[in-house]
């Protein structure tokens, strides 16, 4: 008996794999069988077609053509993956987005990337974009409702990066739970290089930033305190997880679009010398730090 398994992830690899299939038999069937092997009516004169999934029936259909293609009836298990668990009605919400969309980390000789200068790239595989990925699949599992805006926000102007990235927050209701621009910091004196936790890996340092929104009165002034207050306890889960993984929360003058809600905080992953691996090596840390802290 000749069976045929397909794990099926999607309809897009399902169909993939239904279409080698076909071509395999049609190759077969073109060269008279493979010399010194059983023909497929001799090693199965018997098969039949089974269809665990039987919702695909674009894959019942293309299973129905092999066989009459083939003059004989063929097994194929198809075996769906489980579905992601679905977060609870009333899940708590995160929206991750990027200001410096491009910024990127050292390159990696085993995972180079192409720069559009130095510690920048627009390939978000290899940006914060892929680290701020990291972080909602780390949320999502842990039962968060989360979104993940990946609006390039750099262009070709760095310095009216905000700007853009105030106009993507206006199209966002208020009310999440917590609000994260994600960073990459760049290196400077007195930093450390490269933090190795107590498994001996290494990891990229975390950092909280805070904008006290000088010069701005009511809705146009951020909610400095209740932000500092929510970075101070994030950077006390966080080094209560993995001592030294965050430095203190740091607070500047500016708004840094934290005015749009409330509980808005810029996180830094990492500098400009630390890998991505390293970077994605602290998004676990970070997502269960977040998760010690909204849940109380």
């Amino acid at each position: 008996m000749v069976r045929f398994k397909v794990v099926k992830g999607s309809h897009l690899l399902l169909g993939f794999a239904v279409i080698v299939l076909l071509a395999v038999i049609a190759f077969i069937l073109l060269q008279g069988g493979i010399p010194g092997l059983p023909s497929a009516r001799e090693a199965a004169p018997d098969a039949e077609i089974v269809q665990l999934n039987p919702s695909d029936g674009e894959a019942r259909a293309a299973v129905a053509f092999a066989s009459n293609a083939s003059g004989q009836q063929l097994q194929i298990e198809v075996i769906a993956d489980e579905p992601a668990a679905e977060p609870m009605p009333d899940a708590k919400t995160v929206l991750i987005y990027h200001t410096h969309t491009h910024e990127a980390y050292a390159q990696d000789s085993e995972d180079p990337y192409e720069a559009i200068e130095t510690w920048r790239t627009a390939d978000e595989q290899h940006s914060v974009v892929r680290v701020g990925a990291a972080l909602a699949e780390a949320l999502t599992k842990l039962g968060y409702r989360v979104t993940h805006d990946t609006t390039d926000h750099e262009q070709a102007a760095l310095s009216t990066a905000y700007e853009r990235s105030l106009e993507t927050l206006s199209r966002y209701a208020p009310g999440y739970d917590l609000r994260i621009d994600l960073h990459r910091d760049a290196y400077v004196e007195g930093l450390t290089e490269h933090f190795t936790g107590p498994d001996g890996e290494r990891y990229a340092q975390l950092m909280l930033l805070v904008g006290r929104g000088d010069g701005y009165e009511g809705s146009e002034r951020p909610p400095y305190e209740e932000n500092l207050a929510f970075a101070q306890r994030l950077t006390g889960a966080l080094n209560a997880r993995m001592d030294g993984i965050c430095r203190n929360v740091t607070v500047k003058k500016g708004r840094y679009n934290q005015q749009t809600d409330a509980r808005c905080i810029l996180v830094e992953v990492g500098h400009n010398l630390n890998t991505l691996r390293e970077a994605l090596a602290s998004v676990p840390v970070l997502a269960q730090g977040i998760d010690d802290v909204l849940r109380g």
